[in-house]
């Protein structure tokens, strides 16, 4: 299957200018970048531009927990505990980071983006070109933005991209509505499998909240026929 609409990738929303320091860069230069480019986090790269991990707000307020993470005694999570401590003591990026860096290629889908910052429960990712430097910086809210299309837009590209691909002979009398990103079709499709696939892909559009399924369909080819009776002969006969 050939034209379908284009999946939008990390590349097309990640922040490209991202401002980097080195695993030698004192904490309070680190909060100063912090402060004066409005950014959540620095990215620490090495003497190839390669990043090796990522220096964050969270990671830096622990500073202020210094007494604490050192006299207090938390049992249930000793390791994460040893974690924090150190990161309280550290003085440079290498002692602070969070390691190893998490990066996603420039190249991958939003989708896949945000399962990685789901399963890792990060908010922010790397964006890494093929040779593996840092081309960007994406966060949770660069990625929630595809949802910020508007309907027409969405109407548009399944109108005239989306149904012309999956059903090229039989997009006349196929009806989209879209209201707040969910989109509604409605119509009567040749067959079961092709309203199936039309709604799936439709839902698969960035941007696109919901699909509803007011689809019909002349036949039903995914039900599988009753096997043809077979009568037996069951007389005898006496010669």
């Amino acid at each position: 299957m050939i034209g379908l609409p284009r999946r939008r990738t990390v590349a097309d929303v990640m922040t490209e200018r991202v401002h980097i320091a080195g695993p030698d860069t004192p904490f309070k230069m680190l909060v100063r970048m912090i402060e004066e480019n409005r950014v959540s986090a620095i990215p620490i790269v090495d003497q190839r531009g390669l990043p090796i991990g990522i220096v964050s707000e969270s990671d830096l307020l622990l500073k202020e927990r210094r007494s604490e993470l050192q006299h207090g005694q938390d049992m249930v999570h000793p390791r994460l505990r040893r974690q924090q401590r150190a990161k309280s003591e550290g003085t440079i990026a290498s002692e602070l980071m969070t390691t190893p860096a998490l990066t996603v290629p420039a190249e991958a889908t939003l989708a896949e983006a945000a399962r990685m910052m789901q399963e890792r429960n990060v908010r922010r990712l790397i964006v890494i070109d093929r040779r593996g430097c840092i081309a960007g910086i994406v966060s949770r809210s660069d990625i929630l933005q595809v949802f910020l299309r508007t309907d027409e837009d969405l109407r548009t590209e399944i109108t005239n991209v989306l149904i012309p691909a999956v059903l090229p002979d039989r997009r006349d009398g196929l009806r989209v509505d879209v209201r707040w990103n969910v989109v509604t079709l409605s119509g009567q499709v040749n067959r079961r499998s092709d309203a199936q696939m039309l709604v799936r892909l439709a839902g698969d559009v960035d941007g696109v909240v919901s699909v509803v399924d007011h689809l019909t369909y002349e036949w039903n080819d995914l039900e599988a026929p009753a096997p043809p009776s077979v009568v037996l002969d069951r007389s005898f006969r006496s010669y």
